[in-house]
C-alpha cells in the first residue's frame, strides 16, 4: 500500500492543517480528508498556491500601475464573493486599531523608499474561520440550489423587478456590474439567496408572475437565514451585503432575528474600514462608489433599526466621515428615467434624514436629562427638520392621488413625519420630569404638540393612494405606525378637553380603518400593529362618547399629575378597565414578537424608559 510522503514533501503536499501543526499527513487528497483531519471531524484543505512573502520595497507596485487600477471602471468578483471563489481563503484584511496604525506608518517611514503622503487605511490579516470548526465548504450552496429550482422559472422576472421597483431606493449595488456578475454565476450563493428572498414581495407586479403560484415566502426566507447564519462563519464583503439586504426584507419574519444581525452588520461594517472615506484612495471608482453606498446603508439600518427596536444605536457621528453618495453616483446611461433619479434623490434625501434622526436619539436613549441642555437640542433640532424640509425637492413630495409610484417616495415623509413625532414626545418626557414652576403648563402644551403631530401622520397616511403602498417601503415602517397607534390611544383617554377628546377619537377611528384597508389589499406593513392593537382600538372605540367628556372637578385641581396618574383613570373610565386589558402584553414598537410574563405595569406603557406614558412625579 502506498503511503502519502510526509508533510515537506511538495510532490504530494500536506493539508493546511497538518503543514501547520508540523505532524505526518497520511492518506486523503485535495477531494478526500486525511486520516488525522477525518478523525477530528475537521476541514481537510489544500492550499493551491504557497503563501506569499511579504514584498519588498522594489517588489512593490510603482504609482502609476496602482494610477492604472484606480482608473478601472470594474469591480472584481470577490466582493460579492462569487461561488467559484475559494471559499477556503485563510485571512480577511481587517481594519488595524488606530492606535497601532499610526505606529505602523512610522515603521514605514524607515522601511518604504516612498513614505505615503497622507494618512492611509491600515489592514492587517486575521484569520477567516475558527480553527477546528466543521462548516459549510461553500456557505449557503445547499440552500441557494433548493432556492433556484423553486424559482427557476420566475428568477428572470423577479431579478428585473427589484431592480426596477427595489434598487432606485436603496440603491446598494452597482446595476450594470451586479448583473454581469449574475448572469456569469459569480455572485456568492448567500447573497443570491437574500436577493430573491428581498425581491419575492414583487411578486404580484409581474403580470406573467401573477399567473403562476406564489411561493411561500416564509420558506424562502428561512433558506436565506440559513445561509446567512452559515457566511458569518466566514465573513467577508458579500456578507455584509446579504445582512443589509436580509435587514430590507419584508414580511418582518423576526424582529429579534434583525436587531441581531444589525449589530453583526455594524461590527463587520467596521472592521472592514468602510467607516473611512475612500474618495481619494487608489482604488477603482467603482469600488469607492459601493463602499459609499454600503456604508449609508448598513448607517440606515442602524440608526433606523434604534428608532423602531428599542435598542441605542451603535454607529457614533464623530467615528465616521463618508460622505452621503450623489444622485449623479447612482445614474447611468443604460438605466435611467425620471422616474429612478427621483428615487434616487429620495435616497440621499433620507441619508441627510438619518444624520438628524442620529442626533435625536441620544436624547432619547440618555439616562440622565440635562434641563440645562436638552431644550437647546430641542430647539435646534427642530430647526434641522425644519431645513431639511424646506430644501426637500418637490420632485420628492408625494402629491395628492399620486399614482407616479416612486420607490421610496412616501416612505420617506412618513418616515420625516414618525421623527418628528419621536421629537415632540423626548419634549413631553423633559417637561415632566422638569422642576419648573411652570411644569404643568408646559406639559399641557408639549401634549398638545404631540397630539398635532400624530395628526399630521394620520392626515397623510389616510391620503395614501394603492399606487404608493405598492411603492417600496422600509421594515421600519411597521413600528412607526404602532408609535402612533400608541400615541393616539394615549391621546385619546388621556384629554380633558371633550372636543379634543373626540377629535383624537375619529383620527383615531379613521387611521384605524386605512390600515385595515391596507392589510385587506395585501400591505403586509400593517399586519404588525393591527395583530397586537386590535382589542385595544376597538374598546376604546366602542366606548360611548359621554364616558370620553367626563373629567372630575377634583381632578383638574388636584395638580400637575393628574395628567399622568389620575386616581379615577382618564375620562370617567377607570383605570383598573384600562391598565389590564387596554394595552397587551407586547412591546410596543419595539419587539412585539418578544413578551415577557409579569413585565407590564400601569408605569411603563411604553416598554422603554424615554417613552413612558406616566413618569413618576
Amino acid at each position: 500500500m502506498t503511503q502519502r510522503r510526509p508533510y515537506r514533501s511538495h510532490k504530494f503536499p500536506a493539508c493546511d492543517r497538518c503543514r501547520r501543526f508540523k505532524r505526518r499527513c497520511t492518506g486523503g487528497a485535495p477531494d478526500r480528508p486525511c486520516v488525522l483531519c477525518s478523525l477530528q471531524e475537521a476541514p481537510c484543505e489544500f492550499t493551491s498556491s504557497p503563501p506569499q512573502k511579504s514584498r519588498s520595497v522594489s517588489e512593490r507596485p510603482e504609482s502609476s500601475t496602482i494610477d492604472e487600477e484606480a482608473g478601472q471602471d470594474r469591480v472584481g468578483p470577490h466582493y460579492h464573493g462569487g461561488p467559484n471563489q475559494d471559499p477556503s481563503k485563510p485571512v480577511l484584511s481587517m481594519v488595524a486599531n488606530p492606535v497601532i496604525s499610526e505606529d505602523i506608518r512610522i515603521l514605514e517611514r524607515y522601511t518604504s523608499s516612498q513614505a505615503p503622503t497622507n494618512n492611509p487605511m491600515v489592514y492587517m490579516n486575521v484569520p477567516r474561520h475558527r480553527e477546528g470548526l466543521a462548516m459549510a465548504e461553500n456557505p449557503g450552496k445547499q440552500q441557494v440550489e433548493i432556492l433556484m429550482q423553486i424559482l427557476k422559472p420566475s428568477a428572470s422576472e423577479l431579478f428585473d423587478l427589484y431592480f426596477e421597483h427595489i434598487h432606485p431606493a436603496f440603491p446598494v449595488f452597482d446595476q450594470d456590474s451586479f448583473t454581469q456578475l449574475y448572469r456569469n454565476n459569480k455572485v456568492s450563493p448567500t447573497l443570491t439567496c437574500d436577493f430573491f428572498a428581498v425581491a419575492q414581495i414583487l411578486w404580484d407586479f409581474s403580470p406573467t408572475l401573477k399567473k403562476l403560484p406564489r411561493p411561500d415566502s416564509f420558506f424562502l426566507w428561512n433558506l436565506a437565514v440559513e445561509a446567512l447564519q452559515q457566511d458569518f462563519l466566514v465573513p467577508g464583503l458579500s456578507t455584509l451585503y446579504g445582512v443589509v439586504l436580509d435587514m430590507a426584507g419584508r414580511p418582518i419574519c423576526s424582529v429579534a432575528q434583525n436587531t441581531v444581525n444589525t449589530g453583526r452588520a455594524v461590527s463587520l461594517a467596521l472592521s472592514l474600514g468602510l467607516n473611512r472615506n475612500p474618495t481619494d484612495w487608489k482604488r477603482p471608482a467603482i469600488e469607492r462608489d459601493l463602499r459609499r453606498r454600503l456604508w449609508w446603508a448598513v448607517l440606515i439600518h442602524d440608526y433606523w433599526s434604534s428608532f423602531a427596536h428599542g435598542t441605542p444605536p451603535m454607529i457614533r457621528k464623530d467615528q465616521y466621515d463618508v460622505p452621503i453618495p450623489a444622485v449623479q453616483d447612482f445614474v447611468t446611461s443604460s438605466h435611467h428615467s425620471e422616474r429612478h433619479t427621483i428615487a434616487y434623490t429620495c435616497f440621499s434625501n433620507l441619508c441627510r434624514l438619518t444624520i438628524i434622526l442620529g442626533d435625536i436619539l441620544p436624547l432619547a436613549y440618555n439616562l440622565t436629562i440635562d434641563q440645562d441642555d436638552i431644550w437647546k437640542q430641542i430647539r435646534r433640532l427642530e430647526s434641522d427638520l425644519d431645513v431639511w424640509d424646506d430644501r426637500l425637492p418637490d420632485e420628492a413630495r408625494p402629491r395628492d392621488c399620486d399614482k407616479r409610484r416612486i420607490p421610496g417616495c412616501s416612505n420617506l415623509r412618513l418616515g420625516y413625519l414618525s421623527i418628528r413625532l419621536l421629537l415632540k414626545r423626548i419634549a413631553l418626557h423633559a417637561a415632566a420630569v422638569s422642576t419648573d414652576t411652570e411644569r404643568k403648563q408646559n406639559m399641557a402644551y408639549y401634549l398638545g404638540q404631540l397630539r398635532r403631530s400624530a395628526q399630521d401622520i394620520v392626515n397623510f397616511f389616510c391620503a395614501l393612494t394603492t399606487a404608493q403602498f405598492q411603492e417600496y417601503w422600509l421594515p421600519y415602517t411597521a413600528h412607526h405606525l404602532i408609535l402612533t397607534v400608541i400615541i393616539l390611544l394615549r391621546c385619546t383617554v388621556e384629554s380633558r378637553e371633550p372636543v379634543v377628546a373626540e377629535k383624537c377619537r375619529t383620527d383615531l377611528d379613521r387611521f384605524w380603518k386605512k390600515l385595515q384597508a391596507a392589510a385587506k389589499d395585501g400591505w403586509d406593513l400593517a399586519n404588525i400593529c393591527i395583530t397586537q392593537f386590535a382589542e385595544s382600538v376597538s374598546k376604546i372605540l366602542s366606548m360611548s362618547a359621554s364616558s370620553s367628556t367626563t373629567v372630575a372637578v377634583d381632578a383638574l385641581q388636584a395638580g400637575p399629575s393628574v395628567l399622568l396618574e389620575p386616581p379615577e383613570g382618564r375620562n370617567g373610565i377607570p383605570m383598573q378597565y384600562i391598565a389590564p386589558d387596554l394595552f397587551p402584553d407586547i412591546l410596543p414598537y419595539s419587539n412585539p414578537d418578544m413578551s415577557f410574563d409579569n413585565q407590564w405595569d400601569i408605569g411603563s406603557l411604553s416598554g422603554l424608559g424615554w417613552m413612558d406614558m406616566f413618569p413618576s412625579t
